[in-house]
């Protein structure tokens, strides 16, 4: 994220998306779970390889808005996994 995309974005998806600065990958998977059909649109989302939970709100939002781009892994046309945007 550059200095004018902190003003963009909320300060909870900053913080989550801080997170793969790092080098981890943001993982999405499909779940039925309240959390998931509330929030993440049917998805849930986890760092890898650490393997802890992503908020989901911020997981969506992140896809949603370019913060991270898809490695285009997925088996049926859609990503499992997700890079930061450079």
């Amino acid at each position: 994220m550059t200095a004018n995309d902190k003003q963009e974005h909320p300060h909870y998806v900053r913080r989550a998306v801080a997170r793969l600065a790092g080098g981890l990958v943001l993982v999405r998977q499909c779940s039925q779970t309240d959390e998931a059909v509330q929030k993440g649109n049917g998805h849930l989302y986890f760092t890898h390889p650490d393997g802890r939970q992503f908020p989901t709100a911020s997981g969506n939002y992140a896809i949603a808005n370019g913060l991270v781009i898809p490695v285009g892994d997925g088996l049926f046309g859609d990503s499992q996994t997700y890079r930061l945007a450079q």
